[in-house]
């Protein structure tokens, strides 16, 4: 249990003050009936000596209930450290570079664009609750779908869009990560995710791809970056230290594709790193238990008003 204001504690200095003033009045209450003397009620006298020698205590229950009102302002909490926030899900674009050397050279015994349409297909298909974005670049960008829960689109511009040919020749790296965060800027999904795969390095000075980094880092969106090489590739050598800076920067992971299989373990380790940050977003809810204390403080004001309207209750 916790208290949302403990500062109110303070309040119990009072109660000393309290109990002494509520001890000097009860000693200072004029008798109910003036006689002379009590000879003439001696079996009386004998009989209500228990209650008069208890009436004194009597302001210890309003005493009490101020104390359980003190703790009841000070807002007694209780937590549920197991609740965990709703499933919003992952917020995630797609930036895939479609230039030339995509295209010449191979990872594996396939074609880079198509070893990176084929396992991109298949991250879409395990999203679930996802929204997935989709954007393509050379020397410029061109966006194909901004983040959607229509995975089957995805999946079918993925399948038939992402080529080359629609966009002039180079590899623009930081304009296709800023825009790629750009269209992550309004949203308030759990999480939100750029994934940019590349062979190349930026050759588009239209944006540095150290200044996109930034872009991303003040808004919260992390960056995977995934670099298509092989150890003997002539053309499209990627810019591997910009890559990992990226990723770095942003809290995200740079993972080095030279064969199939590694490009799929990136894909898979993006989905499990991810998965596993929602799980660990935990938040408490604390629930108000005020009631805790101030329902006994009012039965201790009810006991006290009742027994001073009966079993300690003085004649006038």
């Amino acid at each position: 249990m916790r208290f949302a204001d403990p500062e109110l504690f303070a309040l119990l200095a009072v109660l000393p003050v309290f109990a002494w003033l509520l001890r000097r009045d009860g000693r200072r209450l004029p008798p109910s009936l003036r006689l002379p003397s009590l000879a003439a009620l001696p079996t009386t006298a004998g009989r209500d000596s228990r209650r008069v020698r208890s009436l004194p205590y009597l302001p210890a229950l309003r005493l009490a209930a101020a104390a359980l009102i003190i703790l009841a302002l000070a807002r007694p909490q209780t937590a549920d450290a197991d609740a965990t926030s709703p499933a919003e899900g992952i917020d995630i674009v797609l930036a895939i570079d479609t230039s030339l050397s995509m295209v010449q050279e191979s990872i594996g015994n396939e074609r880079r664009i198509d070893a990176a349409q084929r396992v991109a297909r298949d991250f879409v298909a395990r999203r679930g609750d996802d929204r997935v974005g989709l954007l393509i670049f050379e020397s410029d960008t061109l966006l194909l779908s901004p983040p959607t829960l229509d995975l089957d689109a995805i999946d079918d511009l993925i399948a038939n869009s992402v080529r080359t040919g629609l966009l002039p020749g180079g590899t623009a790296v930081g304009l296709a990560l800023a825009r790629s965060v750009d269209l992550l800027q309004e949203s308030d999904a759990a999480s939100r995710v750029v994934v940019l795969l590349t062979d190349g390095e930026d050759n588009v000075r239209t944006v540095r791809p150290v200044d996109a980094a930034g872009i991303a880092e003040a808004l919260g969106v992390r960056v995977y970056t995934i670099g298509i090489a092989q150890p003997d590739a002539v053309q499209g050598v990627v810019d591997e230290l910009a890559l990992r800076f990226i990723a770095d920067r942003t809290g995200g992971e740079y993972f080095r594709a030279s064969a199939v299989a590694d490009l799929e373990s990136a894909y898979a380790q993006i989905d499990a790193l991810e998965r596993a940050r929602l799980d660990t977003e935990r938040f408490t809810v604390f629930r108000e238990r005020a009631l805790w204390f101030l329902i006994p403080a009012i039965a201790l004001i009810l006991l006290e008003l009742g027994g001073r309207a009966t079993w300690w209750r003085r004649a006038p």
